[in-house]
């Protein structure tokens, strides 16, 4: 290529990444700036007594370009609705005492993260700690006269040094070098990692000195307190080299006074979560029996205190289990589930009956429909949670006691903004697998102002984890598309997560495989309604969603054109160098990459890279550490060598979670839709 023809090819790339991102959708759509309107509820706390909910409000600061929450007040009866913090700070991980006149709250108002205490009655804050790192996990002691919580505790590293002369006064050498030791050195959102470890702590709740309780190079976590006030249980895993024996969380229980530990669970974990009965008699906690496989079902253990006994609680659920809470009478366990793409609440009893409580549970997400939401239940059973539809984000919503009684919701923050934004509509479809007997589900969502008798161009858009799952949620990332004149479609291929263990551990060891044939299946089944233009067929996905975008444009070229978004390409060199190493190693393959290279490449989309004819942007973090850019950098270059039609979209400031600042979600947008536009007929 010549000077002059390679100018012009230049400006003309150029000029295509410089589109405006804020392409012309009519003005009534929700669209790109109405994400700074909106408001969201998460994290609800409900008062012991049920009279009282704190809840975080959260929303987005255009001249910041980041998430603000703040903390409200409501009662349950939805009166006196008014805030308690505001601003352009942080604030969090409410905790109410179990006499119900104060709680604890986190918040970096003054600067760093702290833990702070919140008088109810006469509505005063006060500051306990002035950590250099940030409080978490934070649980009141049973006469509220404490709080446990955890903390990273620094390390010096013991690292070789290099032993070299110290420069000459006034001389300007090269700064140190970085010596890394550990097998896990990076993680994506955290940066490099620090020499050190999560410890347990607990201070008064009228401030002083925190003690700490734990020692040794173990990473602490989920503490609890016991009714007695003298012991606490947490989770640690203690194996010899935990670093690359990860999954292996065991519970302890140690006696805050003497110091006495004593290690409860006995099998291999992971074990998690451990909470006390409110009479003392049994612990509850979460986890499996680990198969050394991608996907295991989490379920629900009891333990009786006296004499270890152990059982599975929930041998007849078929969902994993998370976020317990006992019932204050002892006699049943609150926990949150996801069933069929839906986020719920459920109570099973001691002899392992259950029953669902809440559904459409959802968080103050603006990315792409995932799981997720959150519940408090209070002393009576009195039930606040986070709630959301496919056309409404997560407000507070609140259930009472009695089983037959319907949510009320308190909140409606968006309902003037929702009034004046049109959104496209979700239409939920169920597809027969075309491989065996599994049902497929998905969902459509159409463009503002959508006419049947029209033709439209779709997008397929593929979830990631890949055990997770989408669900009937608001999404404002898949609403700015559907606003710019797509169909887009998303669903659940086998491998996710809400549909019990057979569906979701069909790909162990076996990922990608027929999930393909699902993400076809569905693509086929919207075609055949009629409204969609098969000549302009588009396909995105993001981490999983990348893996299987890129898998599926190896395997057919139905698809005009495709945005591989932070993918793995190569699993033998993303195994060695995510961030998660000594995982993905040993629970996604049988074996590490150099004993059967052969298994690696089989499953690679690198292998199918050959077959590729399907012009491709490639999109990712450039501070990805979960899916490294190095995978995004090896795809492009196989496409150019195979002079495929490609692009590498490298997102300034992000990791793994381009969604985690507006105008880089804004700009994912941008870029997927913009590429289609390119090869939309």
């Amino acid at each position: 290529m010549n000077f002059t023809r390679l100018s012009l090819f230049l400006f003309g790339f150029i000029s295509f990444l410089n589109i405006q991102l804020n392409a012309q959708v009519d003005e009534n759509h929700f669209d790109y700036m109405d994400l700074f309107d909106l408001q969201m509820v998460s994290n609800p706390e409900i008062s012991p007594d049920g009279n009282t909910i704190i809840y975080e409000r959260h929303q987005f600061d255009v001249m910041t370009d980041r998430r603000l929450v703040n903390l409200w007040q409501i009662s349950f009866d939805g009166k006196d609705h008014y805030p308690i913090t505001s601003g352009t700070k942080n604030y969090g991980n409410v905790s109410w005492s179990p006499q119900g006149d104060k709680f604890a709250f986190t918040s970096n108002q003054d600067g760093s993260n702290q833990l702070y205490v919140y008088w109810v009655k006469s509505k005063t804050t006060a500051a306990l700690t002035n950590f250099t790192e940030s409080p978490g996990n934070i649980s009141w002691s049973p006469d509220g006269s404490q709080l446990l919580f955890s903390k990273f505790v620094s390390e010096l590293s013991k690292a070789v040094k290099p032993g070299i002369p110290a420069p000459p006064t006034g001389a300007q050498w090269e700064k140190e070098a970085d010596v890394i030791d550990k097998a896990v050195y990076r993680r994506d959102g955290g940066g490099y990692v620090q020499d050190g470890y999560s410890h347990l702590f607990i201070i008064s709740a009228e401030g002083g000195t925190a003690r700490q309780l734990t020692s040794g190079s173990h990473q602490y976590g989920s503490p609890s307190w016991a009714p007695d006030g003298k012991h606490i249980l947490y989770t640690v895993n203690k194996s010899k080299n935990a670093e690359l024996d990860p999954n292996n969380e065991q519970i302890f229980q140690q006696n805050i006074i003497t110091g006495e530990v004593e290690q409860l669970s006995k099998e291999r974990g992971p074990f998690n979560s451990p909470k006390i009965s409110p009479d003392g008699k049994y612990i509850a906690y979460t986890g499996f029996k680990d198969r050394f496989v991608g996907y295991q079902l989490t379920q629900l253990y009891l333990m009786d205190r006296d004499n270890k006994q152990v059982e599975v609680l929930s041998n007849n659920f078929t969902q994993d289990i998370s976020s317990i809470t006992w019932s204050k009478d002892s006699k049943s366990i609150y926990f949150r589930f996801d069933e069929e793409g839906n986020s719920k609440v459920g109570n099973i009893d001691l002899k392992g009956n259950s029953t669902t409580v809440a559904e459409n549970l959802g968080s103050a997400s603006i990315g792409r429909p995932y799981g997720g939401g959150s519940y408090s239940v209070s002393d009576k059973g009195n039930l606040a949670f986070s709630h959301v539809t496919t056309s409404t984000p997560s407000e507070l919503a609140v259930l009472g006691r009695k089983s037959n009684s319907q949510p009320k919701l308190l909140t409606s923050l968006n309902e003037n903004l929702l009034k004046s934004k049109k959104t496209g509509n979700v239409e939920e479809f169920w597809v027969d697998s075309s491989v065996d007997g599994f049902k497929v589900q998905g969902w459509i969502i159409t463009p503002p102002n959508f006419d049947p008798s029209k033709k439209y161009p779709m997008i397929l858009e593929i979830h990631g984890g890949p055990y997770t799952n989408y669900g009937s949620r608001f999404s404002p990332e898949l609403q700015f598309i559907a606003s710019r004149g797509y169909v887009v479609v998303y669903t659940n291929p086998r491998g996710s997560t809400s549909y019990g263990e057979d569906f979701a551990a069909y790909i162990n060891h076996n990922y990608p495989s027929e999930d393909y044939n699902d993400l076809m299946d569905a693509t086929e089944y919207v075609v055949d309604q009629g409204y969609v233009d098969e000549n302009n067929l588009f396909i995105t996905g993001g981490s999983g969603g990348g893996v299987l975008t890129a898998w599926s444009i190896g395997k057919t070229d139905r698809f005009k054109a495709a945005v591989v978004a932070k993918p793995v390409i190569n699993w033998y060199s993303f195994v060695l160098t995510a961030d998660g190493s000594p995982f993905f190693s040993k629970y996604w393959f049988k074996d590490k990459p150099w004993e059967s290279p052969e298994d690696y490449l089989k499953y690679s989309p690198i292998s199918l890279v050959g077959n590729v004819k399907t012009p491709t942007m490639l999109l990712t973090g450039q501070e990805d550490y979960r899916t490294p850019m190095s995978e995004t950098e090896q795809y492009y270059s196989a496409l150019k060598l195979q002079g495929i039609d490609a692009v590498m979209v490298r997102i300034a400031g992000s990791g793994h979670g381009i969604a985690g600042k507006p105008s880089n979600l804004f700009r994912k947008v941008g870029y997927i839709t913009n590429w289609f536009n390119k090869y939309k007929d």
